[in-house]
């Protein structure tokens, strides 16, 4: 015979007075003590092998599995820079063209195939010894330059930014052309030569980018931080030229290339 629990057989059948038998649910066994601390051990359990496979995750290079969002800087316009001298060329001072948070890579390098002045480049330079940092600095009346890198001499100078990145004139003075850079027939952005107010002897051309729609030749250009002038916007220039300043960032290069030519240079060609 099978031996139940007593208060289960008295509970299970009950005799009414017609002698009509009525089954009730037996009544819940006492809770055991210590129970309900025991599912808060299990949950604490549960939640710290959570929290180590997610540092686990991170640790070891998981983060990649976790989609990033876009940084905002590639979304929102990049508007303005703040007024900075990138490099001098005698009286012309030629300032930071995109804004500063955009900003790649500064790369001061030498041109090819074209009568672009030497430049004096303003900042720190990037991989020098501390002595040509300590020379630097009090050689540039500006302290507030730009890091930039030099990779031989500096007739030109590329200011590296995302593509669509604003760019703004370097100097105060008007524009005298607005030609498209045409390479095996394709066009990668335009070209634009400034006349600057410090020395009209020379242009200061600014190409790498596609340029507004309001401007034109003869369009006067500021550098005043309340009516600066924009110029464009960074193009992908990386299926015609091998951009130096791929070498010193982790993009494609893209950059607003700026150089400084004696007048006469720029209307012979």
């Amino acid at each position: 015979m099978a031996v139940q629990h007593p208060q289960a057989d008295a509970a299970a059948v009950r005799r009414a007075g017609g002698g009509v038998d009525i089954f009730l649910p037996p009544p819940a066994l006492p809770l055991r003590r210590g129970s309900g601390s025991r599912v808060a051990v299990v949950c604490a359990l549960v939640m710290g092998v959570l929290a180590v496979g997610v540092v686990n995750l991170v640790g070891f290079g998981g983060a990649g599995l976790i989609p990033a969002l876009a940084p905002a800087t590639r979304i929102l316009p990049s508007g303005p820079p703040r007024a900075q001298t990138l490099a001098r060329q005698n009286e012309v001072v030629l300032l930071v063209p995109v804004q500063q948070s955009r900003i790649t890579a500064v790369l001061f390098h030498p041109v090819s195939g074209a009568d672009a002045l030497q430049l004096e480049p303003v900042g720190e330079p990037l991989g020098a010894g501390i002595i040509s940092r300590i020379v630097s600095a009090f050689a540039a009346s500006d302290a507030a330059g730009p890091s930039y890198n030099m990779d031989g001499e500096p007739s030109s100078v590329d200011v590296g930014g995302p593509i669509g990145t604003d760019v703004y004139s370097p100097v105060e003075g008007k524009v005298l052309s607005i030609a498209p850079l045409i390479v095996d027939g394709i066009a990668y952005g335009d070209q634009i030569a400034i006349e600057p107010v410090a020395n009209p002897g020379v242009v200061v051309v600014v190409s790498g980018l596609a340029a507004d729609e309001r401007l034109s030749v003869g369009t006067p250009v500021s550098t005043r931080p309340e009516s600066w002038t924009k110029l464009g916007r960074i193009v992908d220039v990386t299926g015609a030229l091998d951009p130096v300043l791929s070498g010193y960032t982790q993009d494609g290069g893209n950059r607003a290339h700026v150089e400084v030519r004696p007048a006469t240079a720029v209307a012979a060609s």
